[in-house]
């Protein structure tokens, strides 16, 4: 799993191509993903597009405190 950079330094892309099992179109799925995401200290927002999802943090949190976090919330998927 890899976090994609994007224009904006507080989002980090995720493309969903790479969970084949799961139904991101599936709005239990999307607030299952999106509670757990929401969880981890720093994290504001998470997006689902057609075939990725963005997450957004707070600026004064770095991408290197959380990254891992939310990799293990994929991981246990």
């Amino acid at each position: 799993m890899e976090l994609i950079d994007t224009p904006n330094p507080n989002a980090k892309k995720l493309l969903t191509k790479n969970f084949s099992s799961l139904d991101f179109h599936n709005e239990n799925t999307q607030s299952k993903i999106s509670g757990k995401l929401q969880n981890v200290e720093g994290v504001t927002s998470v997006f689902f597009g057609p075939d990725f999802l963005t997450i957004t943090k707070v600026e004064n949190v770095s991408w290197e405190n959380i990254n891992q976090d939310i990799i293990n919330i994929f991981d246990k998927l």
